[in-house]
């Protein structure tokens, strides 16, 4: 379409603004109040979502379980049963090869 036909299809009012702003301004604009509100519901679920993650690594590490939480020891030893799991991994790998077995090296740790 050429503008010179006298087909305006641009996103602009006769003031320059975009219909989008002027849209925008018709909208309700949240309180300070609402603002906090939602501010705290997002917190909490944030740490709703933290303090799962730290349930389900109480799950899955050994020697977690049925303990009170502390974070610091729940991280901790999470991080030991991470080193002891590659350890593990690189000694099977040893054993596969002094054996004559091939490990492929999407199994290696990178």
């Amino acid at each position: 379409m050429n503008p010179e036909d006298g087909d305006d299809r641009s996103s602009s009012t006769p003031n320059g603004t975009s219909k989008q702003s002027a849209q925008d301004k018709d909208k309700p604009r949240l309180t300070d109040q609402e603002k906090k509100s939602n501010h705290i519901a997002s917190e909490q679920k944030r740490r709703a979502a933290i303090r799962e993650g730290f349930d389900r690594l109480t799950e899955l590490v050994p020697g977690l379980e049925g303990q009170g939480r502390s974070e610091s020891i729940v991280l901790q030893k999470t991080v030991d049963f991470i080193h002891v799991k590659l350890q593990e991994r690189h000694d099977l790998i040893a054993e596969i090869e002094s054996k004559g077995g091939h490990v492929d090296d999407s199994f290696r740790p990178s």
